[in-house]
């Protein structure tokens, strides 16, 4: 073999093993794109929570009272509003009567919510107005790559819808006494709300 066969041999070697080692280095690309494309499988569920506060007030003859109430929770299924009162005057003393002052309650939510009634009117405690806000998602499965993606997935499935401020319109018709001047009340809100728990069920 004289030295121009040898060095096409010599050459020919070097270009093999440039190309396996260009094909070792294109499956180890591979495999790394592959463990960094792995997901986890993660499980969400669901759970219902409920949150109450009071305040008591007096509404007076000829005027409205009106009461805001922020509610900045997500996830909001429902909130109730439900006015409470006794009327101090509803016998008399020198004359009788049997009849209660009216009192009349209206809600204002933000964004879009399913009033069950609004405004009410009675002469009867307790009123009470119900807003349907949203639906509690369904337990479900979702792949990502890690828990904090994971959360961001979970977190467009909970609405922000009904966040804001809710007012309270709270107003009275007397019976026709100079001395019925208003009434005490205690109003309730209750609202219910979902929240999100997650676990890993594969790697």
């Amino acid at each position: 073999m004289d030295k121009r066969d040898k060095m096409v041999v010599f050459i020919g070697f070097l270009i093999l093993v440039i190309a396996i080692i260009g094909v070792m280095y294109e499956e180890k690309g591979y495999t790394e794109a592959g463990k960094k494309e792995e997901k986890i499988t993660y499980a969400v569920d669901w759970e219902e929570e409920t949150t109450s506060f009071q305040e008591s007030g007096t509404v007076m003859k000829g005027e409205e009272t009106t009461l805001t109430y922020s509610i900045d929770q997500e996830g909001l299924i429902e909130v109730e509003f439900r006015l409470e009162w006794s009327d101090n005057l509803a016998r008399g003393f020198l004359i009788p009567w049997n009849w209660s002052d009216i009192i009349d309650m209206k809600i204002d939510a933000p964004g879009s919510v399913e009033f069950s009634s609004n405004p009410v009117s009675g002469y009867k405690s307790p009123l009470v107005v119900k807003a349907k806000v949203g639906d509690i998602p369904s337990t479900m499965t979702i792949n990502a790559t890690n828990e904090t993606e994971a959360w961001n997935i979970v977190s467009s499935y909970i609405t922000k819808n009904g966040m804001g401020d809710w007012n309270a319109h709270i107003s009275i018709k007397t019976k026709p006494f100079f001395f019925d001047r208003g009434n005490d009340f205690t109003l309730f809100i209750t609202y219910k709300y979902y929240s999100p728990t997650l676990r890993e069920i594969s790697e």
